[in-house]
């Protein structure tokens, strides 16, 4: 028993503090909320890493971390209480985050991709491209059928 105990704490020595700032979501489309989530980890990878998986952590974006950093034990413990007193992560359905007071203003938008958008000689040839791949899809599945019966 003891010996297991050491090599708990032996673990825990390696173990630094990280702050790391997520974007989570469950607001809007293409919105998001700033939050600072505390994480014990060996290093910053593996905090980011332990931060996704987070609930309501963005995990499909790949931006869903903006920054992490180490931090001090005492931090650590400040950002725990105020994550434990924010209504937001504490809320279990839209209505309860609708009746959080000013949690509109906490709302990010995300920066827009700048998407060239397509001519319309482009887009015809793309119809195009589509109705005759359709069309070769039709004729080989009667060919199939009609080879069948």
């Amino acid at each position: 028993m003891e010996e297991k105990a050491i090599i708990l704490s032996d673990a825990k020595k390696d173990q630094k503090y990280y702050a790391v700032h997520c974007k989570c979501g469950h607001v809007k489309p293409n919105r998001y909320v700033e939050i600072v989530f505390a994480v014990m980890a060996r290093n910053g990878k593996e905090a980011a890493r332990k931060a996704r998986g987070f609930a309501r952590v963005k995990h499909n974006k790949k931006s869903a971390i903006i920054d992490c950093y180490e931090i001090t034990r005492e931090e650590y413990e400040a950002i725990i209480r105020d994550n434990e007193n924010d209504p937001y992560l504490k809320c279990k359905n839209i209505q309860e985050q609708r009746s959080i007071d000013g949690f509109e203003s906490r709302i990010i938008k995300e920066p827009e991709k700048e998407v060239p958008k397509k001519t319309k000689q482009e887009r015809k040839d793309f119809i195009k491209y589509k109705l005759k791949k359709q069309k070769l899809f039709i004729e080989d599945l009667n060919l199939s059928m009609s080879m069948m019966v």
